[in-house]
């Protein structure tokens, strides 16, 4: 008689308490109660007739039952995702790969970008979705996923693709007579709301202590920002890759050269089994050649 093979889903749940150590942040995961998730470990422990968890204190460890079991289950599900993958890749005659990348991202660089993409890769057709970095379980959300997050995360899969290096921007109307920072502080500081911190970053690379910074309107996304530069509104701290091509069509200026290295980042997301898809591959392969011209940017002082 063949032995009993528990549910993908419980298995899913079991690999992700393990990663985890934790029932509650597996339950935030996988977007289930605390209570779905106990009831499915102790229903793979009884048919496995072993723990393979120890609880005690609030901790939660493998047992060593569980510490054989995880490798071969995370292999199966793997093997079984890359399998179906493939299957659903090759029976269509066009690929579909979903990426997911910040608003401004997709807007201000991977937009002017798809028509070479299109006529390098014919055969791959890009489903382009906004990213929410808001909730880690969204981290590896689509084929691929590009978030900003701090230098510091420690996401063992994340990839930096790219230091963040924001530039002093302006419309050249209003700063074609500066001759030095002074000249700047009276224009309005374009606020980014979801990092209010990035303008003291700035003026204490600077060593400039402004009395009294007169703050614009904020925003919550690059691209706004640029609007606001484009309609006057003032300066505003734009990452360098994104702004290169306003810049190059003299939509905006950056007076004084004024940029600095910002303690975030962009990172590449995409789930080991993915990656190992041709079509999917060739998207992150485009998307770092793509970045290489910039990377060399980013860096300099």
């Amino acid at each position: 008689m063949a032995m009993p093979i528990p549910p993908m889903k419980t298995l899913r749940t079991f690999t992700v308490v393990a990663q985890t150590l934790s029932f509650s942040k597996a339950a935030k995961l996988l977007n289930l109660t605390q209570s779905a998730i106990s009831k499915q470990i102790l229903h793979l422990e009884e048919l496995m007739g072993c723990s393979l968890f120890e609880r005690a204190g609030g901790k939660v460890e493998l047992t060593e039952a569980g510490r054989r079991y995880l490798p071969s289950v995370v292999e199966a599900l793997e093997n079984l995702q890359y399998a179906t993958s493939t299957v659903m890749q090759t029976s269509e005659t066009k690929s579909r790969i979903e990426v997911s990348v910040p608003p401004s991202l997709a807007s201000m660089w991977l937009v002017p970008r798809l028509k070479a993409f299109r006529n390098a890769y014919p055969n791959i057709e890009l489903a382009v979705r906004a990213s929410v970095t808001s909730d880690s379980q969204n981290l590896y959300q689509s084929d691929i996923a590009i978030h900003c997050l701090p230098l510091s995360t420690h996401e063992e899969e994340a990839e930096l693709l790219i230091r963040e290096r924001l530039m002093l921007v302006a419309s050249p109307e209003l700063v074609e007579n500066t001759q030095s920072i002074d000249d700047l502080l009276p224009l309005n500081a374009i606020s980014h709301i979801t990092r209010p911190q990035i303008w003291n970053q700035f003026w204490h690379e600077l060593d400039v202590a402004p009395s009294g910074p007169t703050y614009g309107t904020g925003f919550e996304h690059f691209y706004m920002a640029l609007e606001a530069v484009k309609h006057h509104e003032g300066m505003a701290l734009i990452p360098q890759f994104l702004i290169r091509e306003a810049l190059k069509r003299g939509d905006v200026s950056n007076p004084l050269s004024l940029s600095f290295n910002s303690l975030y980042g962009y990172f590449l997301f995409s789930h080991g089994y993915k990656r190992r898809l041709g079509p999917v591959k060739q998207v992150i392969d485009w998307l770092k050649q793509e970045l290489l011209p910039t990377v060399g940017e980013c860096k300099t002082a």
